[in-house]
């Protein structure tokens, strides 16, 4: 027997594509049947689907009687060049729904010039169903945002519970039983809701999966019409998909059964936006039959990569088992780093870029981290060691509006001339509320109570000064559904507010990074160093990749400890975020270590060795000084 040649040794062909290897061309070429293509991370997923909707078309399947659904533009534009021809459907879920529903819209009570509401125009109409729906308050109670509000009662609240009854067809189950009466709130802020949409001939984006399933579960003759319509149906990412768009699915491909999806379970990582990885476990329980393909050799990593990643994901219960390979040399050993604190972390990871460059001026890095909030001490050290960089997918720390609403407080306190802080203020919070504020810190710096030439009000009094008078928390949950990682954002600037006894000294150097960053962050030679959230990286790729923050409470998060589903879905963000690297990994952490970093083998995995480098007990991000070493400060500073 001849054995078959390594296709990354035989030429491209005219679209500049390798051939398939044996397992994908299986899975490309396998019978119509329904068929799942577990495909390992970096295992050419794409191009074995792309592949398989080119041989659908060469064996008789017309082009326009193709469905292939993805999550994102960004995928369906790569397949629709990678097809390189028109006529099958390539787009993302609510496209499909939106061209359904541009047919069938008045089944739903709308006319075919529907507008599609954005979050923030459905949210406008949630606050005014709750406002509807809620009894009135009695003086004094819950006034403005002073006050204590129950999470409960707030427009968030309820615009959560209409997404998760659009999405699932049901209530989530609540940590504690949610009283019926609170219920029957949900569903009656739910149907002012929904006629205030109809009254504008208006879908939320939602509505354009949730009402197309209701209108092929509804209209037998609108259902066999679409069945008709498409003759295979492919699905990529099949393991972010959730209820309403698996039950999509099954209603398109329900009568001929032609249908092929590809994903990995190991990158499950969405739970949040209703995935749920059982879905993707149980498909060939739910269509009986099914073909099961793996694609387990891995093009992107080299062999200490894969081996590490691979063992972390083998600790989860709930997983498809699978045998991740690749023909990449071993490679480097993966580098850990234990530092005393975020700011010695984030130097040590600049350090590590600077060696990088050093070898090789383009080099494309990535540096990964499980919270928003855990930017702030690498985007300084990279500002200090003047090596440009992008948040990928978000605002830089200091653009982020909770924080700019912090720091306008923080100069407002300092400087009540500073107009440009006061009409932020006045304009996000309230000119009645800002009033209030503005007393406040009139009587704190009053030289009749104080005596002339009294200290400024230091940093930590300044924060809670403006976090109690505003209620600043209770206004995000009260306006935000991300409300818990703007909170982060909020602690994460008073850890780093512990480190200056003034407020002028923290304000003068808040000012100059974000000078040096607008002068200094352009990128002059290669490209700038690429910062995000581990899940903005899933489906991106680097040569070098840090992971910051390897540590209980942060990866696993402190919110998944108590939980064996989310714990694992944290496992599943560590491989997510160990396969995006090339050729060389970095992890750190600080505190202590998480349990994944046990997960890697030893012979995976160095401690990093700096000749001659300086710790950094005060963790203030520039080594030893005079002052006597502490341990370095918390996350999470109480005002108290």
């Amino acid at each position: 027997m001849i054995p078959q040649m390594d296709p990354r040794h035989q030429p491209p062909d005219k679209a500049g594509q390798l051939p398939l290897n044996p397992a994908q061309d299986a899975a490309a070429h396998a019978p119509g049947t329904p068929l799942l293509i577990v495909a390992g991370a970096g295992t050419g997923k794409t191009k074995t689907l792309t592949s398989r909707i080119v041989h659908l078309m060469a064996t008789g399947t017309p082009p326009g009687r193709i469905c292939a659904i993805t999550f994102t533009n960004k995928a369906a534009k790569e397949m629709a060049r990678r097809v390189g021809r028109e006529g099958p459907f390539l787009g993302t879920f609510h496209s499909l729904g939106a061209r359904i529903l541009r047919k069938e819209c008045r089944l739903a009570g709308r006319d075919p010039n529907f507008a599609i509401f954005d979050d923030h125009d459905s949210f406008d109409l949630v606050k005014k169903a709750v406002k509807a729906v809620l009894p009135p308050k009695k003086d004094g109670e819950n006034d403005g945002v002073l006050a204590k509000k129950n999470k409960k009662d707030t427009p968030v609240y309820f615009a959560k519970k209409i997404s998760e009854l659009k999405n699932l067809g049901m209530l989530l189950p609540e940590a504690r039983p949610v009283p019926p009466e609170k219920e029957a709130q949900v569903r009656r802020v739910f149907e002012k809701y929904e006629s205030a949409l109809e009254r504008n001939n208006a879908f939320d984006f939602d509505d354009l999966i949730e009402k197309t399933v209701a209108i092929l579960k509804t209209h037998p003759d609108v259902l066999k019409k679409y069945q008709r319509m498409f003759d295979a149906i492919l699905v990529d990412e099949y393991q972010d998909i959730n209820p309403k768009q698996y039950e999509l699915v099954s209603l398109l491909a329900g009568e001929h059964r032609n249908l092929s999806v590809v994903g990995d379970d190991e990158q499950t990582i969405y739970s949040w936006r209703y995935a749920n990885i059982k879905t993707f476990l149980n498909f060939d329980k739910e269509w009986k039959g099914a073909n099961v393909h793996f694609l387990e050799e891995n093009y992107r990593s080299t062999g200490t990569i894969i081996r590490a990643a691979a063992a972390v994901a083998k600790h989860n219960r709930f997983r498809t088992p699978k045998n991740l390979w690749t023909q990449n040399p071993d490679g480097d050993p993966i580098v850990l780093f234990e530092a005393w604190g975020e700011n010695e972390e984030a130097e040590w990871v600049a350090r590590q870029i600077h060696s990088l460059r050093a070898q090789n001026k383009n080099a494309d890095i990535g540096i990964l981290y499980r919270t928003n909030a855990q930017s702030r001490a690498i985007e300084q050290a990279l500002i200090r060691n003047n090596i440009p960089y992008r948040i990928f997918g978000g605002l830089k720390f200091y653009e982020r509006r909770e924080i700019k609403d912090a720091v306008s407080a923080l100069r407002y306190i300092s400087n009540a001339k500073d107009e440009p802080a006061r009409e932020r203020l006045e304009k996000n919070l309230t000119k009645r509320r800002f009033a209030e504020f503005k007393n406040k810190v009139a009587e704190l710096q009053d030289p009749a109570r104080f005596g002339a030439g009294a200290e400024k009000i230091a940093p930590l009094a300044a924060l809670k000064l403006f976090l109690e008078t505003f209620g600043y928390f209770e206004y995000l949950e009260s306006n935000f559904a991300n409300s818990d990682e703007r909170e982060e954002n909020i602690a994460e600037l008073i850890a780093f507010a512990t480190d200056f006894k003034s407020l002028d000294e923290l304000l003068e150097r808040l000012s100059l990074l974000q000078a040096a960053d607008e002068i200094g962050n352009k990128p002059i030679d290669g490209r700038e160093v690429n910062l995000m959230t581990i899940h903005l990286a899933k489906g991106l790729e680097f040569d070098s990749v840090f992971i910051a923050g390897v540590a209980e409470g942060l990866l696993p998060h402190g919110r998944s400890l108590d939980d064996e589903n989310a714990l694992e879905e944290e496992r599943r963000l560590m491989y997510v975020a160990m396969t995006r690297a090339r050729k060389n990994l970095y992890i750190s952490f600080y505190g202590i270590p998480s349990r994944f970093i046990n997960e890697i083998p030893e012979d995976c995995i160095v401690m990093a060795v700096e000749a001659g480098a300086e710790r950094d007990p005060d963790n203030d991000g520039y080594g030893y000084d005079d002052s006597e070493a502490g341990e370095g400060h918390e996350r999470f500073v109480s005002l108290d």
